[in-house]
């Protein structure tokens, strides 16, 4: 390859000397060109030589390059391409700007970087934290004046900054017929400032062509595509840590981004603090753009009992951790990144970092994400799995009563009256609704819904176990016949199918 500077800038995909001239006019004088000019003063001045190149986002991620005078674009195109260093677009202020999203990219930094003792003992208090008050999984608000000193205070630790370098980074992103929407989320990973890291993709059984769709990235070596096993977003993730050799662990879904220096940070965070596990905070942003919230607070492991508020996109933890304590349960297809952070953080603390690692794609509409489409009653299952310190769901599962809600029509029948004793006998919960109260509560508040044959208007939830009786449909989870026996051999059939629905995924194949 030559090294002829002007033949390299000249040739880059990321020099536009139109662009070049009209941003910087003083350009347009120059005798030898806008390629002479960018290479011989440019450069030096900190120009972008087009819209897609950032020089102070390349330099400000490796300093090392500024300090030897290279001249940023000849730089990337000799090395830095190889060795799968970012290439940023020039900055801008875009629609979808979020000062906190600028905040947590290293480039932002005003220097001096802050002594770095004095910048330690402030890591270390910021690490010590714990949620003293109640958290929230969704906050209207955040202080995103705290952000620029804590990702200073982390550079400013020189020794941890270089020590990481030569850590690998093991990213897991499983996906079910997600190509269409995964492209951003796997360039946000592979365009990482920290680029020692391999992508693993667990394709769970997709027949949307994405292998197809991810042509455009499969030339580079860090990024694998391995099967998975058809064991749901558990054994997806499972399959990509056996798979993983990164001595950190970290997850994205396909639906979300990274912050272009989350890795980086969380790994000298890691380093910094001698943590096991680390998580950072999340910016939510709906479809049109707009930020629709924020998620992140100190770790409490009782607070966190209640609700989860830590999200696995911004979750990574040392790959000796999964080693000790095991990957997801697989009985789990809802709430599994839960029951993990509350596995791992019940003896091993992870320390929180106050900046935005990802953008959180908060889409209700979208039926197809394990969050609406699975039963809200692996809720309780993980709550009182950690609780009671089971070792599997399913020993959870084997024990559990559930709130149940027998759909009926406008009057009480004895067949109705017979199976809700049966069911209240077998120490579940129920409630009758006839058909002004079907929809007066919340659908989190009743497990298991029984649709009776006169209420076959009623419409079911996704996040709702549905049966139905005498009736017939693709909405329900299992169907029987109107009983002609006793209710209570009913009622322990439809207990059983629960159970094994929760445990399996399939319901209506129990033997009682």
């Amino acid at each position: 390859m030559t090294r002829d500077p002007v033949e390299i800038i000249s040739q880059s995909q990321f020099f536009d000397a139109e662009w070049y001239c009209a941003a910087y006019p003083d350009v347009v004088g120059f005798r030898d060109g806008p390629v002479e000019h960018y290479l011989h003063f440019g450069g030096q001045l900190g120009r972008d030589p087009g819209p897609a190149f950032s020089a102070d986002a390349y330099l400000a991620r490796d300093p090392e390059i500024a300090a030897a005078g290279h001249n940023p674009l000849w730089h990337y195109e000799c090395f830095g391409r190889a060795e799968y260093r970012t290439a940023e677009p020039a900055k801008g202020f875009a629609p979808g700007f979020h000062w906190g999203l600028q905040a947590s990219e290293i480039m932002t930094l005003t220097p001096p970087l802050p002594d770095p003792e004095t910048a330690r003992a402030a890591l270390t208090e910021t690490f010590s934290r714990q949620q003293e008050t109640r958290p929230h999984r969704f906050m209207t608000e955040f202080d995103i004046d705290q952000i620029a000193p804590f990702v200073a205070q982390l550079m400013a630790q020189r020794d941890a900054v270089l020590a990481v370098r030569g850590t690998k980074a093991s990213v897991i992103m499983p996906t079910r017929n997600r190509g269409h929407i995964m492209l951003n989320a796997v360039r946000s990973v592979l365009n990482q400032s920290h680029r020692n890291l391999e992508l693993i993709i667990v394709d769970d059984g997709s027949t949307d062509g994405t292998q197809d769709m991810l042509s455009e990235v499969t030339d580079d070596t860090r990024l694998r595509v391995i099967a998975g096993n058809n064991g749901g977003v558990s054994g997806a993730r499972n399959c990509g840590l056996d798979a993983a050799t990164g001595d950190v662990i970290s997850y994205l879904d396909t639906d979300n981004v990274w912050t272009p220096d989350y890795l980086r940070l969380m790994m000298v965070a890691l380093e910094v603090s001698g943590a096991d596990c680390a998580y950072a905070a999340a910016l939510l942003r709906q479809t049109d753009g707009s930020v629709h919230g924020y998620r992140g607070e100190p770790f409490n492991w009782d607070h966190c009992l209640t609700a989860n508020y830590v999200d696995l996109n911004v979750f990574c933890h040392k790959r000796s951790l999964y080693e000790a304590e095991g990957g997801f349960d697989p009985v789990l297809r809802r709430m599994v990144d839960w029951d993990l952070v509350l596995r791992f953080g019940r003896k091993h603390r992870p320390v929180y970092c106050p900046f935005f690692g990802c953008v959180y794609s908060d889409n209700p509409d979208d039926n197809s994400r394990v969050s609406t489409s699975q039963p809200y009653l692996y809720h309780e299952v993980v709550a009182l799995k950690n609780a009671q310190g089971h070792a599997s769901a399913a020993e959870t599962i084997a024990a559990l009563n559930f709130r149940v809600a027998l759909k009926m029509g406008a009057s009480l029948t004895p067949q109705a009256k017979a199976l809700a004793d049966a069911l209240a006998d077998l120490g579940h919960d129920v409630r009758l609704d006839t058909p002004d109260s079907w929809n007066t509560r919340h659908v989190h508040q009743d497990d298991v819904v029984i649709v009776l044959e006169e209420a076959e208007a009623f419409v079911p939830h996704p996040e709702q176990i549905t049966f139905a009786v005498g009736l017939s449909g693709e909405d329900f989870h299992a169907t029987y016949p109107v009983p002609k026996t006793a209710a209570r051999r009913l009622a322990a059939q439809m207990t059983a199918d629960v159970r094994q629905g929760m445990t399996t995924g399939v319901y209506g194949k129990s033997q009682s």
